[in-house]
């Protein structure tokens, strides 16, 4: 079991936003000076989550630069302490000194492409099934540039953009939380080589220690833990922007929340306590995928952890 460090997760959450955040804002810019309207939506998702982020205006782009920078930090060093708090009890003291796990660009990447693919297929198949009002088109349209309604060729195209985010997400992820890694590895053997003599015997001791734990997997139930606060925090955000600016966003919280309608205490409290269902629900699975796609592609790391 791997004890998190909230710094890692914390700029990994930052470079992944911020970089997203700016392309999103720049091609609407472009496009819009090229006279072409109707392609590209993305900029519309940050309003509905940042509170003081209204439009394309210089003052409003640069306050939800500043929201989603700091932002992405904060989420970092709340839910990154509570996963931890969660699994105190499996860490052990020991296991905290020498503890590299080495995410894999290929195991990340295969994770989000057929997991993503797979809840997008299957929102697709429920779109067909419930009401209007219901449906998940609305936010896809938002996040998927291209994909514009329910026909085989949208669903390929959306296909293929959930494939250039997977690969996104994954190099960021990968190369930012296994520099920290490396550093803290460093770090570890530098100390324990210090405060211990240098036989050969407690450095085998120290290798062996750090193959056993490198690759060590993360526990599923409490990672759903972590992504239902986050998708908890979401919620809320979306509901201090519709207090605030008076905007009526609950076309794209009905799908997940089908009895939000307005913003009220009865409204808000359910919605808080579903959404953190959902984000439950999808963390908790996503980790399943991605430890069995671990195992599948690093077969030897696995080995070792037995």
């Amino acid at each position: 079991m791997k004890k998190l460090e909230p710094y890692s997760i914390a700029s990994a959450l930052f470079y992944i936003f911020t970089i997203l955040y700016v392309i999103c804002i720049g091609v609407k810019l472009i496009l819009v000076s090229l006279g072409i309207e109707g392609l590209w939506h993305m900029h519309k998702i940050w309003e509905v989550i940042l509170p003081w982020f209204s439009g394309l205006d210089s003052l409003s782009i640069v306050i939800g630069l500043l929201e989603v920078s700091l932002g992405s930090y904060l989420i970092g060093y709340i839910i990154v302490p509570i996963y931890n708090l969660l699994t105190r009890k499996k860490v052990s003291e020991d296991k905290m000194e020498v503890k590299p796990i080495i995410l894999r660009f290929k195991t990340l990447f295969a994770t989000f492409a057929v997991y993503v693919s797979l809840l997008f297929t299957l929102c697709l198949i429920y779109d067909l099934i419930v009401p209007t009002e219901y449906q998940m088109l609305a936010l896809w349209k938002l996040l998927l540039p291209g994909f514009t309604e329910l026909t085989f060729l949208s669903y390929l195209i959306g296909l293929g953009v959930i494939v250039i985010y997977s690969m996104y997400t994954a190099f960021i992820f990968s190369k930012t939380l296994n520099y920290f890694e490396k550093s803290e590895l460093k770090k570890s053997e530098e100390n324990s080589l210090l405060q211990r003599s240098h036989s050969d015997k407690e450095f085998k001791m120290l290798s062996e220690t750090k193959s056993r734990y490198a690759g060590k997997k993360y526990n599923a139930k409490y990672f759903g833990v972590a992504a239902g606060i986050f998708a908890m925090l979401i919620f809320i955000l979306a509901v201090i922007k519709m207090f605030f600016s008076n905007e009526d966003y609950s076309a794209y919280l009905k799908p997940f929340i089908p009895f939000f309608d307005s913003v009220n205490a009865v409204d808000i409290i359910g919605g808080v306590a579903i959404s953190f269902l959902w984000g439950w629900l999808i963390g908790y699975f996503f980790m399943v995928f991605y430890n069995w796609f671990d195992r599948k592609l690093n077969p030897r790391e696995s080995d070792l952890q037995g």
